[in-house]
């Protein structure tokens, strides 16, 4: 049966069904200014690792370097997970790239088209962008809170996307039907906290064949634009700690998240 609306109820029978962890506090709003701002207020409450965070609809939604995220009501996916990560700061270098391993492996499940991952936090299939991660971290007295941002467009229409400054694509096209998300709520889930179960003990060195495997910039020409300067080069893959490696000319560099937006040729 199709459910039109977020279900806490489904989203955790479909959860525990699918995966060995126990259920998080799932909190499901009709609408929010962020998720990410929602779980961010929830990291020095929690008493226990996590909680969950959806939303119908964002009224301030952002993505990286606080672009506006367009978050219409009832078609897309809202996610923040707010996580007592136990680790410090320096500990969580390639943890967006990570989890865009473990969000790619749960949409490929419903798409017919392969989903890569644009460095540093974007999901792409057929050139266009499905997905986008942010994370954002906070000190809890020693150890890092972090919040966990996913945005999916699952039913999102030509009309409600007009405001979106690049090409995008939803789920529902890639798959060729109108998917339930409840069911994908619950598999994102699953695949996410798989990745924060190996990530604290393993780093990201334990995703970085994933993460090559899926990696929508490798091989490209690309022009960066670093600190106000454009460098252009070949994108080689990414390093052990998840920075961009760039060969330009004979020379190699290695970049880091925020420094650099990057456009193909």
């Amino acid at each position: 049966m199709m459910h039109s609306k977020l279900n806490k109820k489904i989203i955790s029978e479909k959860f525990d069904e699918s995966f060995s962890f126990e259920v998080p506090e799932i909190h499901i709003s009709q609408i929010t200014e962020s998720t990410n701002e929602d779980a961010k207020q929830e990291l020095s409450l929690l008493k226990k690792d996590f909680s969950i965070h959806l939303s119908e609809q964002q009224i301030a939604g952002k993505g990286r370097n606080g672009k506006p995220w367009v978050s219409p009501k009832e078609k897309n996916i809202y996610l923040s997970i707010a996580w007592n990560s136990k680790v410090n700061l320096s500990a969580l270098e390639g943890l967006s790239l990570a989890i865009g391993t473990g969000v790619a492996n749960s949409l490929n499940s419903f798409s017919k088209f392969p989903i890569e991952i644009k460095w540093p936090n974007d999901l792409m299939a057929k050139k266009r962008k499905l997905s986008g991660i942010l994370i954002e971290t906070q000190d809890l007295g020693g150890n890092a809170g972090v919040v966990i941002g996913v945005g999916v467009n699952v039913h999102m229409t030509i009309e409600d996307g007009e405001e979106i400054d690049q090409e995008w694509i939803s789920l529902d096209e890639l798959s060729s039907k109108k998917n339930d998300r409840n069911e994908i709520v619950a598999n994102l889930l699953g695949n996410i906290f798989e990745v924060l179960d190996t990530f604290p003990k393993k780093g990201f060195i334990a995703f970085k064949e994933k993460f090559e495997d899926m990696n929508y910039l490798a091989g490209k020409e690309c022009t960066v634009n670093h600190e106000g300067n454009q460098k252009f080069g070949t994108v080689i893959g990414v390093n052990d700690i998840g920075e961009l490696v760039i060969k330009q000319g004979s020379k190699y560099l290695a970049l880091r998240y925020g420094e650099v937006s990057i456009r193909e040729l």
